[in-house]
This record gives structure tokens, sequence and C-alpha cells, in this order.
């Protein structure tokens, strides 16, 4: 059995679990919990790598959680769908991995998809990865289920072969449904590389034909389109996805190694093929955010989750064999044509202490909350003893996040400072999530929002100006492994 793996011969990406010994996966689960930047409250890897959520839903009394796994190290390789629910986004059941990729047509890799609801079972579309002996690539979409018991099953592919239109690039479903007719969206990149979103339609829901491209205003669409999200919500249509690709950037958009696009306008036209959204926002604006997916729950909130990093920059954590983590989750609403993105209120249960923010304020945990009146011109630094830090702060027209000053610098190549202009210039609140290595930060009512990961040794201090509020110690979240 493999003790090392060489991930720089792309072939051992495809290794998978039985091709290595117990030793080595307890090597690195361990080397991942020693890890100072792991996360407290944030769901994360045992060990390897995480990418996209997947499948959000709820069902049967608790919100379902899937994500991308690698498990061998901090790489993207042979891609699972790993499973964990929670009641109350603090105490979570860990199902273990409920996607494995065994069948010919996802045999390197159950890559990303969605959820439907739908009589006793919860309805699972993936695209499945096949790579030939001769280097050629097949994605196809895949139909699974499970029931209440969690059991999940493969039934067969929807899809055998890209639409006609597209390349094999053409990847991550998401259904919906109306007047009685399932509809099924794909990104892409179409034969004339550029990103688009493929309709399928059909009677049943494992039982869907190709419609045509879907033809939407926005006219810088990159080369291509992933991780689709369309939901429906008082007479009005939200679509979100994430263009690769040169997009045209400013000071302010486009910045990232790949951005995060929604609009909002009416219902997709399922007969003329056709997306009005006047307007392609960036939905967030800080270095490590993509592949989002929403889904609604009991209480009808329409909830988002983001992947909490990216597929191009190498990570401080990678020599732990750990890489990256999900978004805290967030409720979203509609207010004309911007989504407004608020922490979901279960989180507050994680506050443990309550602490008037002083201008200079030593910490006593690395997981933490800060609730701010902010004025016109601020500024927030945390940093540790040596003066290593990163800043978030205004000049009263825009915002800047500043990670240039941290202790481990990485992605340079991409920038080290990102900008929002601010859509409130009067004194209003802020809220700041920190959890050892990440910082997500909501700004203007919920409009704009930076998630970003942080590296700071030894974070000991919040230097503050122009900032009035309250600090929060946060506790962990606890994770019962489910056993056979």
């Amino acid at each position: 059995m493999i003790q090392h793996i060489d991930f720089s011969n792309r072939q051992n990406r495809f290794l998978s679990m039985t091709d290595v010994s117990d030793g080595y996966l307890n090597m690195i689960e361990n080397k991942t919990k020693q890890d100072p930047y792991y996360p407290t409250y944030h769901v994360a890897p045992r060990h390897g790598l995480l990418n996209d959520p997947n499948g959000l839903s709820y069902y049967k009394g608790s919100h379902h959680i899937f994500y991308q796994w690698f498990p061998l190290g901090p790489v993207h390789g042979l891609k699972h769908w790993y499973h964990v629910s929670t009641k109350d986004f603090i105490h979570f059941e860990d199902h273990g991995i409920a996607l494995y990729p065994d069948q010919n047509y996802d045999s390197h890799g159950c890559f990303s998809g969605s959820s439907f609801i739908e009589g006793e079972d919860l309805h699972l579309f993936y695209t499945g990865n096949q790579v030939s002996k001769d280097g050629q690539v097949n994605q196809t979409q895949v139909y699974a289920s499970m029931d209440e018991n969690l059991n999940v099953t493969k039934h067969a592919a929807i899809t055998d072969a890209p639409a006609p239109q597209f390349t094999h690039n053409f990847r991550d479903p998401v259904v919906f449904k109306r007047d009685e007719v399932y509809y099924m969206l794909v990104g892409g990149e179409t034969v004339h590389q550029q990103g688009a979103l493929a309709l399928y339609s059909g009677p049943s829901i494992h039982e869907m034909t190709y419609q045509g491209i879907v033809n939407t205003t926005m006219n810088n669409p990159g080369y291509m389109w992933e991780c689709p999200n369309y939901f429906e919500e008082e007479d009005q249509g939200v679509l979100i996805f994430s263009p690769q690709g040169d997009l045209i950037k400013d000071k302010y958009n486009f910045n990232n190694v790949f951005s995060v696009v929604y609009a909002v306008g009416q219902p997709l036209d399922v007969d003329q093929l056709s997306f009005d959204g006047s307007e392609f926002i960036e939905l967030d604006k800080g270095f490590d955010f993509y592949a989002p997916q929403t889904y609604q729950d009991e209480q009808g909130r329409r909830i988002l989750i983001g992947w909490l990093g990216n597929s191009k920059s190498d990570y401080p954590t990678d020599s732990n064999m750990w890489a990256h983590m999900l978004t805290i989750p967030r409720e979203i609403t509609i207010s004309g044509n911007r989504l407004l993105q608020h922490p979901v209120k279960e989180l507050e249960s994680l506050r443990i202490g309550r602490e008037t923010l002083k201008k200079n304020h030593v910490l006593s945990s690395r997981a933490f909350e800060i609730e701010v009146s902010v004025d016109d011109i601020f500024e927030m630094t945390f940093k540790n003893n040596d003066g290593e830090s990163i800043t978030f702060s205004s000049n009263g027209e825009e915002y800047c996040l500043d990670r240039s000053n941290m202790t481990h610098l990485f992605a340079e190549r991409y920038g080290v400072k990102r900008y929002a202009l601010r859509q409130n210039k009067e004194s209003h609140l802020i809220r700041i999530f920190v959890d050892s290595s990440s910082i997500e930060i909501f700004c203007d009512n919920g409009q704009t929002i930076f998630t970003s990961r942080m590296f700071i040794a030894d974070l000991s201090s919040v230097y503050s100006e122009g900032v009035t509020g309250d600090l929060f110690c946060l506790g962990s979240i606890t994770t019962h492994v489910e056993t056979e």
C-alpha cells in the first residue's frame, strides 16, 4: 500500500482510498487536525481537499450538505460527494461518503450537481466524469436518489453526451419544475469557446431532452460557465453562476481568478429560451469565493453556501494535507435587482462571550464575530505581535480589504487588495466573522460581501478606528460521526 503520493504526477490524482494504507489516511488526518489554521465553526474536510457544495437541501427535518471531496491530499483529484446534515447549523451528523466514483460514466470523478425534493426521496443530479485511455474526456449528467434512511442509489445517465452545441466542458446540472414539466440547466463551454447554459426539459425527473442554449444579456461571457443555480421567488427569476475566462475587469469588479455573478429578472422563458436579467452583478468582492448553491428550508428561507477557496491557488494549509472549507450559511433575500446576504440567525448560538470592542483589542480566541457601526472613514486591522496583519477599511467612498501584510502571502499574482464601492456612506452596521484562517465581511445591509482566507500566525489583536460595537467569541460546531 502507498505511504506517500507524488501529486505532481497527475495520474496519481486518480488514486482511490483503497490504493492507500490506513496508516497513510491516519497520518494525513492527524496533520490536518494539528494545523492551527483549521477552522472552528466552518464545515471543512477531515483531510484532503474540499471544493464545491453540492445537493443542498432541507429534507426530512434536516439541512443536508454534500460537497466535493478528494480524500488523499490537497489537490483536485478523484472526486467524491461527502455528506453532512444538521438541524441547527451548530450540531452536525457526519454521514461519510454519499457518492463514490464507481461507475464507468463517473470513473474519474463524481463532479458537482444539485438536488430536487419530490415524493419521499431526495433526488440528486451530478456530472459523471470519465477519461478514456487516450485522454478523451466525457462528462455525463447523472440521476441518483437518497431515501429517508440516507441510502443513495444511482439510477442512470440523463444525458450520455454533451449537447451538440457544447464541448466536453459541460457540467453541474440544476433541476426545477414548472407546470408538471421538469427542466434542467447545465453549464458549459460552446464550440465557439463561450460560456453558456443549456436547457433540457421532459415529463419525468429522469427523462429530459435538449432544448437549446439559453439567451442572456451577459455580453462578456468568458469561455465556460460552471455551477449554475436558478430559483424563482415572488414572480422573479434569479440566476447565479460562475463564469470562467477573462471578464472585463476594473478596480471593483472581476479581479479573482474566477468570479461569481447573479442576475434578477423575469422567470426564465422556457419557450423562447431566454432570461432577461438586465444586469449581471458580482456576488462577492473577496479573494476566495466560488461555486455557491442555494436552497429553501422549512421556514421558507433561501439559504446560500459557497466554497471558501478557488481552484488555481496553492494555500498555506496544503503542507498539512488539507485545503478549503465551506462558507457560513447565509440567508439571501431579493431587494430590487440585488441579492442581500445575512448570516443565518442560528449562528448566534455560537456566541460564548460578549466584549465591548476596544481600540486595541486583545483577542482571547481566533474564532470570533464582530458587530459594529462604522463611521464614514474607518479601519479594522487584525494582527499578531509581529505586526503581520490583514486590514479592512474605508475612505468614505469605497471599501478595501488588504492582505498584503499577512504572515503567509499566496496567490499574489491575482492581487493583494480588493475594493468595492460603498452603497451606504453613513454610519451603518458591519458584521465580520473570523475563524482561524477565514474572514467573511457583511456590509451595506448584506449587499456587499467580502469572503477571503487569511493567514496570520498567532493572531492576537484587533486595532480599530471609527468603529463602535462588540466582539463575540464563538464556540465550535460539533460533529457526530455516523457508524454502521
